[in-house]
C-alpha cells in the first residue's frame, strides 16, 4: 500500500485543517454498497466499471480503524442480466435479495453510492427493502444524486437516514465518530438529515479534503476485481485487465448543464505525479493491470502536469497503455502534448466539446475555441490516438440551426479521422444550472418517476422526450439518429480498413476492440450471451 499513510503513531487522523477524529475503541461494522446497474433496456452505450468511489470510502475507514467491507452490487453479479417488471430498465448485477442477503447482522451502518439520477427509482425500491429487512440498520446514502437534491431524496425515500453531500470521505469519518460514541451528528458540515420537526437539517456544505495526495489508494482488494477482467469490461477500450485511477478531483469550469459545481465545487485538485505512477506501479504489479483508465471528471487541464506525468513514465521505464475515456478538453492538447501522451502509452482520447454551435457554447458557459479543438483533434489524430468526440443536442435554447451545426461538427470529425462520436439528446440533470432555471419557470413542474425515466433519453434512441423550447422532441431523436449514422458511414467508408477490422473481430474468436463503438458491439455480444445462458 501507500507508504503515506493517514494514521499518526498517536492513532488518530488528521484529514483537513482544523479536523481531528478518533476511530471507536473497538472496530464497529461498516458496509459500503454500490447498487446494481440499472439501465434502459434499449440502451447502446453502458460501460460497466469497477467500483472506485466506495474503493476510495472504504480505504479511509480501514485506515482510521474501522471494520468495513464493500457490497458491490455490480461486480459480484456481474453476469446477471434481468429486466425490471415495468420493462423500462435492464439491470446488471446482483439482485435485490442478494444484496440483502450480503448485509452482515452485525453491520451498524450502511453507506451507499447512489451516483445517476436515472437510477434513483429502482434503488429507491432498493434501499427500502434493505430496511424492511433491517429495520435498525442506519442508512446513510451519498454521490451526485443525492447531492443534488438531498431535500428531495430524504422526503421521497424516508428510509434513508442521513445524506452526505458532496466529497464524502471527511464527513463520513466525523459521522461514524459522532455516531459510535452516541453524539450528536447534525453540526457536521455537508450532513443532511429530516428533523423530528419535518424540517431539513443542514448547516453546509462538506469540507474539501486539503491534501488529495494524502489519501490512501482505493481498497480494491475488498472487491472481487477479477470479475470485471472476465468480461473486458471498461470505461474506455477493454484491453482485459483494465483499472481504474483518479489523478485530478473537481474541475474548474462551470457548464451550466452539469452537476459538478453541487458535488465537487469548482475546487481542483491535482495529485502529485509520483504519487499517481506509485499507484499504477502497485496496480500493475498486484492485479496484473494492463490498462489503466483515468476516470477524472477532466483529466488534462495544466500542460505542466501531463508533460512531468509522460516524463515520468518515461523516466521509470514503464510500459503500459492508457486512456481518457470521461472526456477532456483540448486547451492544453497541442501537437507537442498528443505526441507526448501518445509516446507515453495513451491509446484512447475523448474530447468533450458538446456543441458544434458557438452560440450555444457561449449560452452553456462552455468556454471552448472550435476552431482550436480542430486544429488539437487534427494533431492526435496523426499522433496515432484512437479518439471520440462527445456531442449534445436539444439544449432549452437551441434552434434547428444550432443542432444542425453540432451534427455538421460530428460529420467533420469522421472526416478527421475521429473513431467515435456520441450526440446525447440534452437531459435536465439535477445539480445543474439549468436545472433549476427550468424548475424556476416551469419547464419541469414536479419530480416524480416520470422525470427520472425520461433522463434515459441519453442513451435510448426510442425515448424522444426533450426540453427545447424551440424544436419538437421527435424532430430531435431524428436528428440525433441521422448525425450518429453519418458519422460511422462516413468514418468507415472513408477508411474501409476499419470496417474490415470490424468484420474480422465479430466474426473472429478473440475480439480485440480498437474504437469505443466496436467495444461497445462486443459489450452487447457479451450481454447477448449473459442473458440467453
Amino acid at each position: 500500500m501507500n507508504s503515506k499513510s493517514l494514521i499518526s503513531p498517536m492513532n488518530k487522523m488528521t484529514v483537513a485543517e482544523g479536523l481531528t477524529l478518533f476511530p471507536a475503541e473497538s472496530p464497529r461494522k461498516v458496509q459500503i454498497l454500490r447498487p446494481f446497474a440499472a439501465y434502459s433496456v434499449k440502451s447502446y452505450s453502458t460501460p460497466v466499471t469497477a467500483p472506485i468511489g466506495p474503493a476510495y470510502l472504504a480505504a479511509i475507514l480501514e485506515k482510521a480503524g474501522y471494520a468495513v467491507g464493500i457490497i458491490d452490487g455490480i461486480g459480484e453479479g456481474i453476469e446477471n442480466l434481468r429486466r425490471s417488471e415495468c420493462g423500462k430498465y435492464a439491470f446488471q448485477g446482483l439482485t435485490v435479495e442478494e444484496i440483502v442477503a450480503r448485509i452482515y447482522p452485525e453491520t451498524e451502518v450502511l453507506g451507499i453510492s447512489l451516483m445517476f439520477s436515472q437510477d434513483w427509482v429502482p434503488q429507491r425500491q432498493l434501499i427500502n427493502a434493505i430496511k424492511t429487512a433491517w429495520p435498525t440498520l442506519t442508512i446513510i446514502v451519498g454521490g451526485e444524486h443525492p447531492t443534488a437534491m438531498p431535500d428531495y431524496v430524504l422526503r421521497d425515500c424516508p428510509n434513508i437516514d442521513y445524506i452526505i453531500a458532496g466529497e464524502g470521505e471527511l464527513a463520513l469519518l466525523e459521522f461514524l465518530h459522532l455516531h459510535f460514541a452516541g453524539k450528536e451528528t447534525s453540526q457536521i458540515p455537508g450532513l443532511f438529515s429530516i428533523g423530528e420537526d419535518g424540517a431539513l437539517l443542514n448547516i453546509g456544505p462538506a469540507r474539501r479534503i486539503s491534501d488529495f495526495a494524502n489519501l490512501p489508494w482505493p481498497a480494491w482488494h475488498l472487491c472481487d476485481i477479477e470479475k470485471f477482467f472476465m468480461g473486458m469490461w471498461s470505461m474506455g477500450i477493454g484491453y482485459g485487465r483494465n483499472m481504474l485511477v483518479l489523478a485530478t478531483r473537481g474541475c474548474p469550469y462551470q457548464c451550466t448543464f452539469c452537476s459538478n459545481p453541487a458535488m465537487w465545487t469548482t475546487r481542483y485538485m491535482m495529485r502529485p505525479v509520483n504519487d499517481v505512477l506509485d499507484e499504477i506501479q502497485h496496480l500493475i504489479a498486484t492485479y496484473g493491470a494492463n490498462s489503466i483508465d483515468f476516470a477524472d471528471l477532466t483529466a488534462i487541464v495544466k500542460k505542466e502536469w501531463i508533460m512531468e506525468f509522460c516524463a515520468e513514465i518515461k523516466r521509470r521505464g514503464m510500459d503500459f497503455v492508457w486512456q481518457l475515456p470521461s472526456g477532456t478538453r483540448s486547451e492544453a492538447l497541442d501537437s507537442e502534448t498528443v505526441q507526448a501522451i501518445y509516446d507515453a502509452g495513451c491509446r484512447f482520447l475523448v474530447y468533450a466539446p458538446e456543441s458544434g454551435s458557438a452560440r450555444t457554447l457561449v449560452k452553456i458557459k462552455k468556454r471552448l475555441k472550435l476552431d482550436r479543438m480542430y486544429v488539437s483533434i487534427r494533431q492526435a489524430v496523426k499522433a496515432g490516438h484512437t479518439i471520440k468526440i462527445n456531442f449534445v443536442i436539444g439544449f432549452p435554447h437551441e434552434n434547428r440551426r444550432d443542432m444542425l451545426k453540432t451534427l455538421w461538427a460530428s460529420m467533420r470529425m469522421a472526416v478527421l479521422g475521429v473513431s467515435d462520436s456520441n450526440i446525447a439528446i440534452f437531459s435536465p440533470y439535477p445539480g445543474s444550472e439549468i436545472f433549476y432555471e427550468l424548475q424556476a419557470d416551469g419547464t419541469i413542474p414536479e419530480l416524480n418517476d416520470t422525470y427520472f425515466h425520461n433522463l434515459l433519453v441519453q442513451f435510448d434512441f426510442t425515448l424522444a422526450h426533450s426540453v427545447c423550447k424551440n424544436v419538437p422532441s421527435w424532430e430531435i431523436a431524428a436528428y440525433r439518429f441521422f448525425g450518429m449514422s453519418s458519422f460511422y458511414v462516413l468514418s468507415y467508408l472513408m477508411r474501409p480498413a476499419r470496417l474490415w477490422r470490424l468484420f474480422r473481430n465479430i466474426t473472429g474468436k478473440d475480439f480485440h476492440a480498437n474504437s469505443l463503438f466496436e467495444q461497445r458491439i462486443f459489450d452487447l455480444l457479451k450481454r447477448s450471451q449473459l442473458s440467453k445462458s
